[in-house]
């Protein structure tokens, strides 16, 4: 969301590679690290999970969810999660075009209530598939893109709205400089209006809202009951989230809710990460096992690598999932208030999560901090128990 909409966590994704601590002074597991380095932390809060395809192996909380009123932040506490939410526009968007609703290279007007043309390329239609690895050319222009949050926690759950006066001729805020001055297809442009146009697409063609079709075909499932669009909808206590002086902000929403207004906990993430690495290595669960190897495969060749697109930088190589440095899938996430990473390994199954209840960019030491962290996961991940 916003400037904050895509957390670049590069750095830890290398650090895990890195020589190893010196016997004497290396914990025996997990748990023991991570406490080891609680002394000093400057997060507020937040909570950790390991998984591979059999589910959650280990999830931790630390530090405070709430510090004036000396809240634990725990593995249940639920918190926004920002852009991971992404993932799950692909999984719905897949899970229709297994269907046959939806088509990932068709024009995306014949499944959208309005067309949506790039005005510098009206001819080249856009398609399904440009928007999960955001070579749509739809851009998020400011200032109306911030303008939009709104206060409180409550989002308006009406993504048509906005979108159409975005992106319709007609519209109240359309302006051609919603576009990038290329052909739809040939360069990459994070989009997070483009993404909720893909959700969208999906409440067209299930005649559903996107927020009670996750319901029912994603959170349900996977019994994912600490999870919803807004904090009224997940069912546990909610973190504060803090600024750089670890100063409480106030709740705030965004009308395009898909692209990054999940509020879920790292348990319940992590019965959705576990369920991507069962699909991944084959077994049929919320797509078919076709489907999961469709939305994960690079979605373009190296030949045919889009302007802007680097390989193994945090860019969307897969269907709304980012291909990582150490060639992990997953996808970061970040806002005014929290920060969050989640990735697996595609060769050992392994998976993990780190959510936080502050930003990452603002300060330093959180990003010292929460590189460290990221990288211990790595490290653990194997053993991660007490």
């Amino acid at each position: 969301m916003g400037k904050y909409a895509v957390v670049v966590v590069s750095a830890c994704l290398g650090l895990a590679a890195g020589l190893p601590m010196q016997a004497e002074a290396q914990p025996a597991t997990l748990e023991r690290a991570l406490q080891a380095m609680q002394p000093k932390s400057v997060l507020p809060g937040y909570c950790v999970a390991v998984v591979d395809g059999g589910g959650v192996r280990y999830a931790k909380g630390f530090g405070y969810a709430d510090i004036a009123q000396q809240r634990p932040y725990t593995a249940d506490t639920v918190q926004p999660v920002g852009s991971i939410s992404k993932t799950l526009i692909g999984v719905a968007a897949i899970q229709l075009v297994e269907s046959g609703a939806l088509n990932l290279d068709a024009d995306i007007d014949g499944a959208l209530p309005f067309a949506v043309r790039n005005p510098g390329f009206p001819a080249a239609p856009i398609t399904l598939r440009q928007l999960g690895t955001h070579t749509s050319g739809i851009v998020d222009r400011e200032p109306f893109y911030t303008q939009s949050y709104t206060k409180g926690a409550q989002p308006v759950f009406d993504i048509k709205t906005p979108l159409r006066a975005y992106l319709d001729p007609k519209g109240t805020h359309y302006d051609p400089a919603n576009f990038i001055k290329a052909r739809p297809g040939t360069t990459y442009r994070y989009s997070n209006l483009g993404a909720s146009l893909a959700a969208l697409m999906v409440e067209t063609k299930a005649g559903t809202s996107y927020r009670a079709y996750t319901q029912e075909h994603i959170f349900d499932p996977l019994r994912m009951s600490a999870t919803g669009w807004a904090p009224s909808e997940a069912k546990g206590a909610v973190a504060t989230l803090y600024d750089k002086n670890r100063s409480a902000i106030a709740p705030y929403a965004f009308p395009s809710y898909p692209d990054s207004g999940l509020y879920t906990s790292c348990a319940d993430l992590g019965r959705f990460l576990a369920a991507m690495i069962r699909g991944y290595q084959g077994q049929p669960g919320l797509l078919k096992p076709a489907s999961f190897r469709q939305m994960f495969a690079p979605q373009w060749s190296k030949q045919e690598q889009p302007k802007g697109a680097r390989p193994g930088a945090g860019i969307d190589n897969g269907f709304f999932w980012q291909r990582l440095e150490r060639g992990e899938f997953g996808h970061t996430g970040g806002d005014k208030g929290f920060t969050t990473q989640m990735a697996f390994n595609p060769v050992d199954g392994t998976g993990r999560i780190l959510i936080t209840n502050i930003s990452y960019g603002d300060r330093k030491d959180v990003v010292r901090e929460f590189d460290s962290i990221w990288a211990t996961l790595a490290k653990y991940e194997q053993s991660p128990e007490p």
